[in-house]
């Protein structure tokens, strides 16, 4: 069997050569991100406790889906449906020892996934929890997405060329900080903090920031407006940096994906002013989450992308030493 050696314990072979496991990872993918954005619907529109009981719905397994029980409930089925495919994925990668193991993990992530669900409606969502719920719902999403990309490279060729460092420590910066502000508007949310400058885009009640006694959600409110000016400015500010090192670089394939930075976050300021303007409009505020979780996943994955050598490498590479690539995939 040819393999190349892509790691320390892991080869193409491990993987498998076929492109259905890399179609079926992002598949885990996709049904995750409509899971969260869905979760962010279930609150949005008050559905959060349309089923009184758990992990049942009214003592059913299928109750009758109307109104915020076929919301919320159909939340849970998604989620089912999530945990069936991790199980699946685990199965699937079960010869790669760092992927199975990265599997292995979202699978853990799944159960207690869903025992954060059951806390938070068994104790009447209590924000911390709910909270917690995106927060871990939000770090599996990027596990997946690791996943993903994992088994790609394991199905196409590698090289030795070195990761863009530069372009990793801005990704990684800008993960961190979109995460802690997603962490942070979920935490608005879930205090009813959202309202607490009423329906003012820029200003808090009519302050720049609220100082009276008793305005605690307020300044919540004003703090995740602050942090999100300050993710704002250094994704544009890391994208800029890293479309320049990347072109310098021939990395076109970060070049390009840095360039979507800057735009998701003109979207996110639109939509979480929007939001705030239509007193919580439901469809608005899911979404602004929506936004939040595509801004995590477009620096998550910048990050990745530069941690490994481009597509476009290889090509070049093939076409300045021809009859290069035969001889490789026949060793071993």
């Amino acid at each position: 069997m040819n393999e190349r050696t892509i790691g320390p314990t892991d080869t193409i072979a491990d993987f498998g050569t076929e492109p259905t496991l890399h179609r079926y990872a992002w598949v885990c993918v996709i049904t995750t991100f409509c899971l969260l954005v869905w979760g962010g619907l279930v609150h949005a529109t008050g559905s959060s406790l349309a089923c009184p009981d758990w992990p049942l719905c009214y003592g059913q397994v299928f109750p009758e889906m109307q109104g915020g029980v076929a919301i919320e409930h159909g939340h849970r089925l998604l989620a089912s449906l999530v945990g069936v495919l991790s199980i699946g994925l685990l199965v699937l990668v079960r010869r790669s020892r760092r992927v199975k193991t990265m599997a292995a993990t979202a699978v853990l992530l799944v159960v207690v996934q869903g025992a954060l669900g059951g806390l938070t409606v068994i104790f009447r969502l209590p924000p911390l929890v709910s909270t917690a719920h995106l927060a871990l719902g939000s770090a599996f999403f990027c596990l997946l997405i690791a996943i993903a990309l994992r088994i790609q490279d394991g199905n196409r060729s590698q090289t030795r060329q070195s990761p863009s460092r530069g372009i990793v420590r801005l990704a990684s910066i800008g993960t961190i900080l979109v995460y802690v502000q997603l962490v942070v508007g979920a935490l608005v949310r879930h205090t009813s903090a959202g309202l607490a400058c009423n329906n003012q885009v820029v200003l808090c009640n009519g302050a720049w920031w609220p100082t009276e006694p008793g305005s605690g959600p307020a300044m919540l409110h004003m703090g995740h407006r602050a942090l999100g000016l300050l993710v704002a400015l250094y994704v544009t500010w890391s994208a800029v940096r890293a479309i320049r090192s990347a072109r310098s670089a021939g990395r076109i394939d970060l070049a390009r994906h840095a360039v979507a930075g800057p735009f998701l976050v003109i979207a996110q300021i639109a939509l979480g002013m929007w939001t705030v303007h239509s007193f919580i409009d439901a469809s608005f505020v899911t979404a602004h989450l929506a936004g939040a979780e595509l801004l995590l996943a477009q620096q998550w994955t910048l990050k990745l992308l530069a941690q490994r050598p481009p597509r476009i490498r290889e090509r070049h590479s093939e076409r300045a030493h021809p009859g290069l690539g035969a001889p490789l995939e026949s060793c071993g």
